[in-house]
C-alpha cells in the first residue's frame, strides 16, 4: 500500500510539474510579428491666377518721365512729373497668404500652408513554424515487474525532431 502512495505522489508531482513548466517555458519568439509602416504625403496647392482678397493704396510717388516723340522716336529733353499710386495686394486662401506692394511689385511676405498627412499602417506577418527542434523530458518513471514489485525511479531523455 505505501508503494501506490508513492506511485500516485510522483505522478501528481510528475503533473504539476509538467504543468508548470509548460507554461513558464513557452516559445522565446512570437507566432506573428507586426510591422508599421508610416506613409507622409505632402500636398502642395496650385492657384492659377488668384484674385487679390484686399486691395489698400499706401501712398502715391511722384516721378519725373521723360517725354518720348513717338513720330520720330527721339527723345525731348523736357519731363513731365507723374503720380504713381503705391498699392498694397493681399492675396489669400486656406493654403497660402501673400502679401504684394509697390509700383514695380515687391514681395513683402509670403505665408505658405501645407498639409503633410501621416497614415500609420499596421501589417502582421505570421512567422513560419520552426521544423527543427530538440526536446528533454524529466519525469518519474513507474515499473512493475512479473514478480508484482513495483519500481519507481528518475528519468531523462532528449530527442531530435522535424515537423513536416
Amino acid at each position: 500500500m505505501r508503494n501506490y502512495v508513492l506511485i500516485l505522489v510522483l505522478l501528481a508531482a510528475s503533473f504539476l510539474g509538467g504543468l508548470f513548466l509548460g507554461r513558464s517555458w513557452g516559445s522565446a519568439e512570437p507566432d506573428a510579428t507586426e510591422v508599421r509602416d508610416t506613409l507622409t504625403f505632402h500636398d502642395t496647392a496650385f492657384v492659377d491666377r488668384p484674385v487679390p482678397v484686399y486691395v489698400s493704396q499706401i501712398r502715391t510717388d511722384t516721378v519725373r518721365l521723360a517725354l518720348v516723340d513717338t513720330s520720330h522716336t527721339t527723345v525731348v529733353r523736357d519731363s513731365a512729373e507723374v503720380e504713381v499710386p503705391i498699392s498694397r495686394k493681399v492675396y489669400e486662401d486656406s493654403t497660402y497668404r501673400c502679401v504684394i506692394s509697390g509700383y514695380n511689385a515687391n514681395l513683402d511676405s509670403l505665408w505658405v500652408y501645407h498639409t503633410i498627412r501621416e497614415i500609420n499602417v499596421v501589417r502582421t506577418l505570421k512567422m513560419p513554424p520552426k521544423r527543427w527542434g530538440f526536446d528533454v523530458t524529466l519525469g518519474p518513471s513507474v515499473l512493475v515487474t512479473p514478480k508484482g514489485d513495483v519500481k519507481g525511479g528518475m528519468g531523462i531523455t532528449g530527442g531530435l525532431s522535424y515537423r513536416f
